[in-house]
């Protein structure tokens, strides 16, 4: 809900002890304190909770009834500790944050930049996403990335300080294919996920874990019109409040314009995010209702 200041002002008020104990706790404590938190919204948030049963249910129809409960579990706590790691993980600077950081596949990412034509980053919300801004900025210069700021501005404020710290830039969703364009032309990295819902009219059907999904064409069109690199990349926790980024071999489009083109590009894109959040499933954002129409 975007214009309810009384609700946003109970969120923010409710979410300013959380900060306080997320200053004063060692960071490897902060995983732990977010999964409780995670924990108690499993049992009290009902709507999400069974937004993500349906969605397994579609998506791993051969698992039992109560492996998915336990799945819907683990991913609330996952998300729960994601968001407080990330919280605390602003008490670090680019150095520290590289120093906690495994990186495999960073060719990929420097065969890209090496081009010389843009790069888009993309990511899924899987795992640990927002570590891979700085980890981009620490290894080859600034990203911009693209996405929808939450409605409470409180919160919001707080994640814009997540996303543009090391000299990377957060673009709102809307608006923002001109500086997309501009980015990308003048050989920039730009950072886009490709896995939640949009309107069905900027989308197309794209077969997301058996289903036909309402995905953004975009990536397609910026790769296709610019020659821009198309880098899959995902991040995720370590033991000990450490990271890992993967980054994948570059993804090159034709300058083919045609619907056709555009759908088989976006498919093999999809289908890169699916392999990985197959592996771990209990890491990816089932409390969307990424199939509804």
């Amino acid at each position: 809900m975007k214009h309810a200041p009384l609700r946003h002002a109970v969120e923010y008020a409710l979410l300013l002890p959380l900060l306080g104990l997320v200053r004063v706790l060692p960071h490897a404590a902060s995983r732990r304190l977010g999964a409780a938190f995670g924990a108690l919204a499993h049992g009290v948030d009902r709507r999400r909770r069974r937004i993500a049963s349906e969605n397994l249910a579609h998506a791993f129809p051969e698992r039992s009834e109560a492996e998915r409960a336990r799945l819907v579990a683990r991913c609330f706590r996952h998300f729960g500790a994601a968001f407080v790691d990330a919280l605390s993980a602003l008490r670090f600077d680019q150095v520290e944050l590289c120093r906690r950081t495994t990186i495999d596949g960073l060719e990929h990412l420097i065969a890209a930049v090496e081009r010389g034509r843009g790069v888009i980053a993309l990511g899924s919300h899987f795992g640990s996403w927002e570590i891979i801004h700085p980890t981009i900025a620490r290894a080859t210069g600034p990203i911009a990335s693209v996405g929808r700021p939450p409605d409470n501005p409180h919160v919001a404020r707080i994640v814009d300080a997540l996303r543009t710290r090391f000299g990377n830039r957060a673009l709102e969703k809307r608006g923002a294919v001109r500086e997309m364009f501009r980015i990308l032309k003048s050989a920039g990295t730009l950072g886009l996920l490709l896995d939640q819902r949009v309107r069905a009219d900027e989308a197309i059907a794209v077969p997301f874990f058996g289903r036909p999904a309402w995905t953004s064409p975009i990536v397609a069109r910026l790769a296709q019109k610019t020659g821009a690199a198309v880098v899959p990349v995902f991040g995720d926790h370590l033991p000990g409040g450490c990271y890992r980024v993967e980054f994948h071999p570059q993804l090159l489009a034709d300058d083919d314009p045609s619907e056709a083109a555009t759908l088989a590009f976006t498919v093999r894109c999809v289908e890169i995010c699916e392999v990985t959040i197959r592996a771990a499933p209990e890491k990816w954002l089932w409390l969307h209702d990424r199939w509804k129409a």
